[in-house]
């Protein structure tokens, strides 16, 4: 009598739970190896004809990677989201997925008016992706303007941004993403950033509890951009192959129409121990400004900002073997870097590379608009002790 009990309850209870269940409430999406974020905010201003916008070459960077994905035949285990800005007031979260032998694009949210520039705004925008396309990892691909640390809104300095848009409307500070990130609880298996000056010391500094690893550009990019087709398939692997990204990145730029182009791979791990490296030797070593020609700069402004790193240590230490120490662990910070023979700059034209570390550093700036800015980063504040 017992068993049969026993049977009957069991049925019991499979009915309530069947009655329960709605067949018509969607499962939750099961968790992929990788979910890729393109994160392509607005590039230009609030008001037309839209100087600087580079939509059309984020809709060609797209597309480049679609065929990318065709070679592959898919994205495996992996998920493609796009966070694009059409207009000022536009944006849009699309996934890319590959289903016939084909790319095919599903919007999934559309965003008006909407502030994605704050911590909060890009939080809520990594949570969409989240909620969507739930991963093992996570990795952020950043196409727009940039120049490296310097804080959004310096109307004086051509049009400056930390990176973003051309007005500080549509600028996001270094800090902010970093925030975004942590609110998100998004810890990014690496940070892209397709945008000129990014590969400085000062926002590897700024990003190095977010992410892994990051790549990005000591200089100048073109245009174009990354050469998505021939480095996806180092970005997607599951775990990435960044000298492959590096050795494209050389490949395709040393025979463009324009051979110019830097490509660094940054080592979050390795940036607190370099800023213990830097506090001590700035304690120890006072730098003469009048060295600053000698140094390799690497942004093509009248007063320079970016200079190579290690060119700025050696002669910081006056090549002794406390220079030989840093450029030791900058090597460790930046394991994968490379240089085409020149490079190029839209204030300045070409120059020539003769030292080349991977990774910028402002301490030396005098230049007149930011030099008072310098003080104010955190990695200042981390390596310094006044």
């Amino acid at each position: 009598m017992k068993r049969f009990l026993s049977i009957y309850l069991a049925f019991m209870i499979v009915g309530m739970l069947t009655a329960c269940h709605n067949s018509d409430d969607p499962e939750p999406p099961q968790a992929a190896e990788k979910t890729l974020l393109l994160f392509m905010p607005w590039s230009a201003g609030a008001n037309e004809p839209y100087n600087s916008n580079l939509y059309s070459y984020f809709t060609q960077n797209i597309a480049d990677i679609e065929t990318a994905i065709k070679t592959q035949g898919g994205l495996g285990s992996n998920r493609l989201m796009v966070f694009i800005s059409q207009s000022p007031t536009y944006a849009a979260l699309v996934e890319i997925s590959y289903k016939g032998q084909q790319c095919v694009r599903d919007t999934l949210k559309r965003y008006n008016r909407y502030n994605y520039t704050t911590a909060y705004g890009i939080a809520s925008v990594l949570n969409d992706v989240k909620q969507q396309a739930p991963a093992n990892h996570y990795a952020i691909l950043i196409g727009c303007h940039g120049t490296g640390w310097i804080p959004k809104g310096i109307y004086d300095f051509y049009k400056t941004r930390s990176f973003g848009g051309s007005e500080a409307a549509y600028q996001i500070e270094l800090s902010d993403l970093a925030d975004g990130i942590r609110q998100a609880g998004m810890h990014m298996q690496f940070v892209v950033f397709d945008d000129c000056y990014m590969a400085g010391v000062e926002v590897a500094y700024d990003l190095k509890d977010a992410a892994d690893y990051l790549i990005a550009s000591t200089s100048e990019i073109m245009a174009a951009g990354l050469p998505y087709k021939q480095i996806w398939p180092c970005l997607i692997a599951s775990q990435p192959n960044y000298q492959g990204v590096v050795d494209a990145f050389y490949d395709f730029y040393s025979h463009y129409s324009d051979p110019y182009g830097t490509l660094s791979v940054i080592d979050c791990k390795q940036i607190d121990e370099t800023a213990r490296c830097m506090r001590e030797l700035n304690s120890r070593y006072t730098y003469d400004n009048d060295k600053n020609d000698e140094l390799q700069k690497l942004d093509g402004m009248a007063q320079t900002i970016f200079f190579d790193m290690q060119s700025y240590t050696d002669r910081l230490c006056e090549n002794n073997a406390d220079a030989e120490q840093i450029v030791q662990q900058i090597k460790r910070m930046v394991p994968y870097a490379k240089a085409t023979a020149e490079i190029y700059s839209a204030y300045s034209g070409a120059w020539k590379v003769d030292t080349f570390s991977g990774i910028t550093i402002s301490d030396p700036t005098t230049n007149s608009y930011v030099v008072g800015r310098k003080t104010m980063t955190a990695w200042w504040q981390a390596t310094h002790n006044d």
